[in-house]
């Protein structure tokens, strides 16, 4: 399971759990809309990452 955390915009931090990385991806760009600020995302072995470092993890071709 991932983990996305961040800030939202009245300063409180909140968590969200997303079963695969695609929805973790979808949750961070979903937050950053939002406002959210300080988004990071955790993997299932807990290594956490900010999200624009999760998402070149990925190694997604956009072409």
């Amino acid at each position: 399971m991932f983990t996305v955390k961040g800030i939202d915009p009245s300063g409180r931090v909140m968590t969200f759990a997303c079963g695969t990385d695609e929805q973790a991806m979808e949750k961070t760009w979903e937050l950053a809309r939002r406002g959210f600020r300080e988004i990071t995302v955790a993997d299932p072995n807990g290594k956490e990452l900010s999200a624009a470092a999760f998402e070149r993890s990925l190694n997604i071709d956009w072409d």
